[in-house]
């Protein structure tokens, strides 16, 4: 058997292989891959018991080291086959081979991926918003990173997309931020100091809404029909702004009506100076109705100016 896997040979491209050789080649890949598991294993497990050390810094170093096995792994694999890493052509060939085949954008999103572990503008457990969607990182690896929606969807975004374009991470060094809440009441000067204080005793009995920073009522300005305010409040965490606004809002809705407070709403009036010839039979009808008094009016007027005349 041993000589049958010595003696047996292969040839590609002009280059003797023996099968011994491949088998071998093989066996290290897959020591090479337990290796790496077993000694990424046993880092974080040591690093765990340091509960000051962060989990991003944890991961990080676990998965270098396991690429770096991988990588020495893959390295002798390639000798025991005869094929020297060293050669430049060989290095131009598989750069060649990789851009043929459009791996430039995985050795982007690789390269992307590298960056964030170190430089960390995003971390797992931090609320983003990035190419149109926002959710909570849930796992950074070498090539994408996943984010998982609030509707429990997971997006897998490229590595690369947190590198060239704009990220808005709503919990980078403080989760807590501030929420605006628009809305316009009746052109009643009288009734300014009270909208605020109802305002204000509605953001004290939300738990949500934090007592530092202190709730705010703002006088944007005068509308076309309103006095546009907004009350100001802080969150704890960027995720339960859209539930804390709708809160809100029904609260305003109930506690407004109780204190005969006016929300209003935009509205339009049309006037007409010249007559408006209606097109449709409904509006037609409608304006003989309205035109009936009128043509009364001009009837009664004409006939007393026909008596006045017979005078």
């Amino acid at each position: 058997m041993l000589e049958f896997l010595r003696d047996k040979v292969y040839t590609i491209d002009g280059n003797k292989i023996r099968l011994s050789s491949i088998i071998i080649s093989i066996v290290v890949i897959l020591a090479a891959y337990l290796a790496s598991f077993l000694l990424t294993y046993l880092i974080k497990k040591e690093l765990k018991k340091n509960p000051n050390l962060n989990k991003a810094l944890i991961k990080t170093t676990t998965r270098f080291t396991k690429y770096f096995i991988l990588i020495i792994g893959f390295f002798i694999a390639f000798q025991v086959l005869g094929i020297n890493l060293s050669s430049l052509a060989f290095l131009a060939g598989v750069i060649g081979l990789g851009i043929g085949f459009g791996m430039q954008n995985i050795i982007s999103n690789f390269i992307s991926g590298i960056i964030i572990l170190f430089e960390k503008p995003i971390k797992e457990g931090e609320y983003v918003e990035v190419a149109g969607f926002d959710g909570i990182v849930t796992d950074i690896r070498a090539r994408s990173t996943t984010i998982t929606t609030r509707d429990n969807i997971s997006i897998i975004v490229p590595n690369s997309n947190f590198i060239t374009s704009n990220v808005i991470n709503w919990s980078h060094k403080d989760p807590k931020i501030r929420l605006h809440v628009p809305l316009g009441i009746e052109e009643t000067a009288s009734k300014l100091d009270l909208a605020k204080k109802v305002l204000l005793e509605i953001a004290g009995e939300n738990e949500e809404v934090l007592k530092e920073p202190k709730p705010s009522v703002w006088f944007i300005g005068f509308g076309s029909s309103s006095f546009d305010l907004e009350l100001i409040i802080w969150i704890a965490t960027p995720i339960r702004r859209h539930y804390v606004i709708t809160d809100i809002n029904f609260a305003i809705a109930k506690k407004f009506a109780e204190y005969d407070i006016d929300l209003t709403y935009p509205w339009t009036n049309l006037v007409f100076k010249n007559e408006l010839r209606l097109q449709n039979q409904s509006a037609h009808e409608l304006q003989n109705l309205t035109g009936t008094g009128t043509t009364a009016a001009k009837t009664e007027t004409n006939a007393k100016n026909d008596g006045g005349g017979r005078n």
